[in-house]
């Protein structure tokens, strides 16, 4: 089969390997799409890249069933048409009992390997796809559950002004989900473009953040400010930004994490006078993913103008640079014929 394998710095390509098999407990998955997160370009773009052996990336896949190894492998059957979560969990560690699997203290990364042909995976990190959800929107299914989990660890009900700040496709996400829970939503963004995606996707309101930002993010809140603001760029004077957008009793989230790494300037009185809550959130639990898949199954979230780009196996490296350069929104990697 075809895989791609990322060497070194910027040095992505697409050889024949072995095909998978399936063991005890696992299947065999025909990747039909593949999204290209960001993850994957720091990968792709890390100086560090080339000291390890050559590896696949890819870890945003949905795709078709076509073996099943001996064991216990429950309902699936060849032929089911699957989205892959690719970080197990125990269910019985210290953080897994408190409701939080996403920093399981047994977790396993599987190295899914989702830009290739076909992969294997353990059959329970497989979720079946509800009828209507294609092999497209079910590729977004990993990243729309970090989104939720995002959103059950928000310490406010989203029942007024919602901040989204970026308009990238996890910003996009994120506005329709806080659309879905009820949420007034602003968005702002620097790129037109993408302001224009989001007002059709639901946001109520967009703000140019080169103009004026912050007066105009009062404006819209009759000068409180959100009582959500939901930072979703890694970059930090965005978010040292941020907490001047915020309303007195209101909520900071800081989905994205900073690359590179920095520092931020905070002064305390914020939080502390304005009681203003600051809180992170990092991947997911399981019941997070089955959320997402039921998200897309409802028509809660739409992913399809998100995808900007569709590059087939062969021109992987083509994808990962259009990502790289920020050209459209999401790019991915798809089988001939098949969304």
């Amino acid at each position: 089969m075809k895989s791609a394998l990322l060497y070194g710095h910027n040095d992505l390509r697409v050889e024949n390997r072995p095909d998978p098999k399936a063991g005890e407990g696992q299947a065999v998955i025909r990747i039909h799409a593949s999204g290209v997160c960001p993850s994957d370009i720091r990968s792709y773009t890390a100086a560090t890249a080339a000291k390890r052996d050559p590896w696949t990336p890819g870890h945003e896949i949905a795709g078709v069933v076509t073996e099943l190894g001996s064991g216990d492998t429950g309902d699936l059957q060849v032929g089911d048409r699957v989205a892959v979560d690719w970080r197990g969990v125990c269910g019985r560690c210290h953080q897994c009992r408190k409701g939080a699997a996403n920093f399981c203290e047994r977790l396993i990364k599987y190295p899914i390997a989702g830009f290739a042909e076909a992969t294997v995976m353990p059959v329970e990190q497989l979720s079946k796809l509800p009828d209507g959800v294609s092999f497209e929107s079910a590729s977004f299914a990993e990243p729309l559950a970090c989104v939720v989990n995002a959103h059950r660890a928000l310490p406010l009900p989203l029942t007024e002004n919602v901040l989204v700040v970026g308009a990238g496709p996890i910003g996009l996400l994120h506005t329709q989900v806080a659309r879905a829970r009820g949420g007034r939503v602003i968005v702002t963004d620097m790129k037109a473009d993408r302001l224009k995606v989001a007002r059709k996707l639901g946001a109520h309101d967009v703000v140019d953040a080169a103009a004026h930002q912050r007066e105009a993010v009062l404006d819209l809140t009759d000068g409180r400010g959100a009582d959500v603001v939901i930072v979703t760029v890694g970059i930090p004077a965005v978010i040292e930004a941020a907490f001047g957008l915020v309303a007195k009793n209101g909520a900071v989230n800081l989905f994205a994490g900073t690359h590179p790494k920095g520092a931020i300037a905070l002064n305390p009185d914020v939080p502390h006078y304005d009681q203003v809550a600051i809180n992170g959130s990092h991947d997911f639990i399981p019941d997070d993913f089955a959320t997402a898949l039921r998200l897309l199954r409802f028509g809660q979230v739409d992913v399809a103008p998100l995808i900007s780009h569709r590059f087939p196996l062969d021109a992987v490296a083509e994808a990962f640079e259009t990502t790289k350069q920020q050209l459209g929104l999401k790019s991915l990697v798809v089988s001939e014929g098949e969304k």
